[in-house]
């Protein structure tokens, strides 16, 4: 990543530091934490500090951490310090972090460091086992760059958060354990640095005498740090010397503030201060280094950089308040990092990125900043979703500025998604004649209450089993579940029923509802059934019918397995479980041609049942 010049990772100094701090060595209450395990069936848990299992050679402590992997996690399964430790990992001070690991099979172990309290990137760095069986030592270099983006070092930055990966990128067929201890930083540290600046103006039309560099190490002054162009060529030179370690912030300039760089935020080497007015650029002092030659208001050395735009239309949704966001893929970071705005209020949300010519990378959209991912957009089963991937839209390489123009969950090439719909009365209703166990009073919990356990009760006041209440409700798209006794009892689904959305975690699974009007909702308890009609004796047979094509512009056919010749029901779903379309089909028929082009953009499902068998087909309209 040579072309990322920025990093000023600095491999001299004017003096040094000498010393090791220890931030995790499980000896006592000040130096120990626990890890919360992510990305398995240990989600949630914590890792255990235990015995050590091989007092010998460079680990005799009596206690460390051990770390589990079932089998099948997530290939990027790991846990995160929690709490975070007493001692925060200072890489000012210091140049490396070291841990030592017990393996019992060759692998690797992933670093990261999150939760800068020096505003410094997130940072990751993968170091091999080969040793098994015995303590090893593993050191990362606070100056390597970061292996995802924005691709930077940690040196010059306090961290809170560690993050552990065994075995990144591997999911294991049976359980792995290992062992874990003595997280230390070490290494000496530079207390200053002389940095040399160089920008590349050539690309910069408008008339000027002199550039400056003008930053949190002169004030930002205008005048006082001058760069020169002594050869012509048009790149400007300075150096300044004994800037404090740390993190700094700076512009190029020029003539005495007369003009200045403009970013964005969305480029790899600023950094946008909490008010959101000033987006600078980011300069991390680890000791004498040079910062450039980049191109003036550029990231890169000129022509090496491109300008992704992203568009991407919500008038179909309710956006949260928090906004829209672009995320994942490794390199746009959680919800919250990368906000998409939307300044003229046309339901259009835009951001543009600068990143390096030849870039590619996974990624997704979020209404809000949900660190889990829980508010994801849901686009499984489009043409430009990556099921290998978390179904996240795919960038690929970048060679040239480029606008994308899609919508929110629907994997279109415009922004014309629709309208939002209209408020409404919503009733629903729920049969609870065939729920055996004892109860008081069905509720409805969802994202319009905050998922309040006793916060809508419905009433069943004629005794007939089915419980019903009318709420109001903004349009949009809400999930909710049918509940008993404040959360005593909850309904419960596999996932995959038509009425059924999953968060991206997989934790969740609840009933999807939009509302565009006024509307009747009734289902059987824990089904996707329509009062009035039980299906559960039923066997689904998803061969029963075809559908071609899945993504729909005006039509599309249905084709009915031939060797089941009688009648058969035909309903169309909308996403949130709404009857769009029911009809019966006459015996014999084996084929049916649907017209869709008045149907709105969106997720449909197409549902059959004949005598003794159902299926339901997904198709999209964008």
């Amino acid at each position: 990543m040579k072309k990322l010049l920025l990093l000023l990772t600095c491999l001299f100094s004017v003096s040094f530091i000498f010393a090791q701090t220890v931030i995790v060595d499980h000896e006592d209450a000040a130096t120990t934490t626990n890890f919360q395990y992510f990305g398995s069936t240990l989600e949630g848990s914590l890792n255990n500090i235990v015995d050590n299992p091989d007092p010998s050679g460079i680990n005799t402590s009596a206690k460390v951490g051990d770390f589990v992997k079932p089998a099948d996690a997530q290939t990027w399964a790991g846990g995160f310090s929690n709490p975070n430790p007493s001692v925060m990992v200072d890489m000012i001070t210091h140049t490396q972090i070291c841990i030592k690991v017990w393996f019992n099979e060759p692998g690797n172990l992933a670093l990261k460091l999150e939760n800068s309290t020096t505003g410094g990137p997130n940072w990751i760095t993968q170091k091999e086992v080969t040793q098994t069986q015995t303590w090893v030592e593993l050191c990362y270099d606070a100056q390597e760059p970061s292996i995802e983006d924005p691709f930077l070092p940690s040196a010059g930055n306090v961290y809170e958060t560690v993050v552990l990966f065994f075995d990144f990128g591997d999911s294991p067929t049976a359980d792995r354990t290992y062992y874990f201890d003595d997280i230390v930083t070490t290494g000496m540290a530079a207390s200053e640095g002389d940095i040399t600046f160089s920008v590349d103006m050539n690309g910069y039309t408008d008339p000027f005498t002199t550039v400056y560099v003008s930053g949190t190490f002169n004030t930002w002054s205008g005048d006082a740090n001058p760069l020169e162009d002594p050869d012509g060529d048009g790149i400007w030179t300075g150096t300044i010397t004994g800037i404090p370690v740390g993190p700094h912030e700076f512009k190029f300039t020029l003539d005495n503030w007369a003009a200045q760089e403009q970013f964005t935020g969305g480029e790899t080497c600023v950094v946008t201060d909490p008010s959101g007015q000033f987006i600078n650029r980011r300069l991390v002092v680890a000791g004498n280094g040079d910062y450039g030659p980049v191109c003036f208001n550029s990231c890169f050395a000129c022509g090496e950089a491109v300008r992704i735009t992203f568009n991407v239309g919500a008038t179909h949704i309710t956006v949260s308040p928090d906004g829209l966001f672009l995320a994942g893929g490794g390199n746009f970071g959680i919800p919250g990092d990368f906000p998409l705005s939307d300044p003229d209020g046309d339901g259009v949300h835009s951001l543009v990125v600068e990143r390096q010519k030849g870039f590619s990378s996974h990624y997704t959209f979020t209404n809000g900043a949900c660190g889990d991912f829980s508010c994801k957009e849901d686009i499984s089963g489009q043409d430009c979703a990556d099921p290998a991937s978390f179904n996240d839209r795919f960038l690929p390489p970048v060679t040239q500025d480029t606008t994308i123009n899609t919508c929110f969950g629907i994997c279109t090439t415009d922004t014309n998604c629709g309208s939002l719909g209209d408020p409404g009365d919503v009733t629903f209703q729920v049969d609870m004649s065939g729920y055996t166990e004892p109860f008081t009073t069905v509720y409805v919990s969802g994202t319009m209450n905050n998922w309040s356990g006793d916060g809508f009760p419905l009433d069943d006041s004629d005794g007939n089993g089915v419980w019903e209440g009318t709420m109001n409700l903004a349009a949009g798209k809400y999930e909710y579940k049918f509940t008993l006794d404040n959360w005593t009892v909850q309904e419960e689904f596999a996932g995959g029923e038509p009425c059924t959305v999953v968060d991206p975690s997989g934790q969740f699974i609840n009933r999807l509802l939009e509302v565009d009007g006024d509307q009747t909702l009734c289902y059987i308890w824990n089904t996707c059934t329509t009062c009035d009609t039980k299906t559960r004796d039923l066997e689904v047979d998803q061969t029963l019918f075809s559908v071609y094509p899945t993504l729909v512009e005006n039509t599309t056919l249905v084709t009915f397995r031939a060797d089941i010749p009688g009648s058969k029901v035909l309903k169309v779903y909308t996403q949130t479980g709404q009857i769009l379309n029911e009809m019966n089909i006459e015996p014999q028929t084996t084929e049916l041609e649907l017209n869709t082009k008045a149907w709105n953009a969106g997720l449909y499902l197409i549902y059959v049942q004949t005598d003794d068998k159902i299926a339901t087909h997904k198709i999209v309209k964008p």
